[in-house]
């Protein structure tokens, strides 16, 4: 009996796993013919701008932000005064800086968290989930690098010119604020380069000089972004192929891949990365590739579409035009491609399952797809 009933568990469990499989393998495949429009509202102005947050989106502009759940009620909503606003999200934590200005606000999805300002014009800024901030900031001929406290005062600084160690191309925070990448584009007889600078602000990395902890360089090749994607793995993404770096005391390549053909465009969430390049297929327009955060390849997929814009919004990819928007899943699978009822657009947003939010030169909808 009691083998009887060992026979029937296992049978049991196997069907139950198969079952999990079918079902994932078909939510991973699943494809929609069409959409159907759930909620339309005009939009508040034709400037504002808009970026997925944990299920929400934010709209921000010149004079304020405002945080919008998927029926597209509001959640809260905060006035400031930038002339060029730029926005970095780490999970359910949001920076707002004024690009060559000094205004920096912090938000969170439950509301403004606070407010300060640089001693000088911020060029870029990331924001952690410590609500740590680093940023360039432009002094002169020289480029200032300093990292902030969730309240303004400064962590660290550091200065860079053109010859030590280069002109900052980009810069990067870990989730948890302990290190911090910049990539630096040096000029050596002619010949551009990158340099790449590895900074630990835990407790480590005070026994460092500068916090430095690592670094790495190239000539003839530049790096235009880096970026921490799942935990300690910093990736920099060259102008021909990518690099993953694990560690944080003593950062170390874990992967690196050339690319032989030109890259037209990169994209990445927490959990992967994708390029795309002119498809040599002359049926196709593009070939995308994606990989996870430690290099290896997940899928290659052909894109059809012209687009604008492409970015990872909860887990898809979406492209978009001003008369058409596409939908990948991470294993290369179309979801849907089509044209939009009405309108250009701006903007395409993943908020849920298979609803997306639209954003048109006029109107926010809520599409669902079917």
């Amino acid at each position: 009996m009691k083998l009887i009933r060992y026979v029937a568990t296992a049978a049991a469990v196997v069907l139950l796993v198969v079952a999990a499989v079918s079902v994932k393998d078909y939510a991973d495949h699943k494809t929609y013919h069409s959409y159907v429009v759930e909620k339309s509202e005009k939009k508040a102005d034709s400037v504002s701008k808009y970026a997925y947050c944990e299920g929400y989106v934010v709209r921000y502009s010149i004079d304020g932000a405002a945080l919008i759940r998927q029926d597209l009620s509001q959640v809260w909503s905060c006035s400031y005064s930038m002339l060029d606003p730029r926005i970095d999200i780490c999970g359910n934590h949001i920076l707002l800086y004024d690009r060559l200005g000094t205004a920096i606000q912090l938000f969170d999805t439950r509301g403004p968290v606070t407010q300060f300002a640089a001693d000088t014009p911020i060029l870029e800024a990331r924001i952690s989930k410590k609500n740590t901030v680093a940023a360039l900031q432009k002094d002169g001929e020289n480029v200032n690098f300093v990292y902030y406290s969730e309240n303004g005062s400064p962590i660290a600084s550091g200065q860079s010119s053109v010859s030590d160690p280069g002109y900052p191309l980009a810069l990067t925070v870990s989730d948890d604020g302990k290190s911090v990448a910049i990539s630096y584009l040096t000029v050596e007889g002619g010949v551009v380069g990158t340099n790449l600078r590895f900074y630990d602000f835990s407790s480590n990395g005070k026994s460092s000089e500068n916090n430095e902890v690592g670094k790495d360089s190239w000539q003839g090749i530049l790096t235009p972004e880096i970026q921490y994607l799942n935990g300690d793995e910093c990736v920099a993404f060259r102008d021909n192929g990518f690099t993953v770096y694990k560690g944080r005391r003593s950062p170390s390549v874990s992967r690196s891949v050339d690319f032989e053909n030109e890259i037209v465009s990169s994209f990445h969430d927490g959990s992967h990365m994708g390029f795309l390049f002119r498809s040599e297929d002359r049926n196709h327009r593009f070939e995308m590739k994606i990989y996870t955060t430690n290099g290896n390849l997940v899928s290659t997929a052909y894109v059809d579409q012209n687009f604008t814009r492409v970015h990872v919004c909860g887990g898809w990819v979406v492209f978009s035009s001003s008369s058409e928007f596409s939908v990948y899943s991470m294993n290369g699978v179309c979801r849907y491609s089509g044209n939009v009822q009405a309108g250009c657009v701006a903007d395409v947003l993943k908020i849920g399952k298979d609803r997306l939010l639209t954003l048109t030169d006029y109107n926010m909808e809520v599409i669902r797809l079917v």
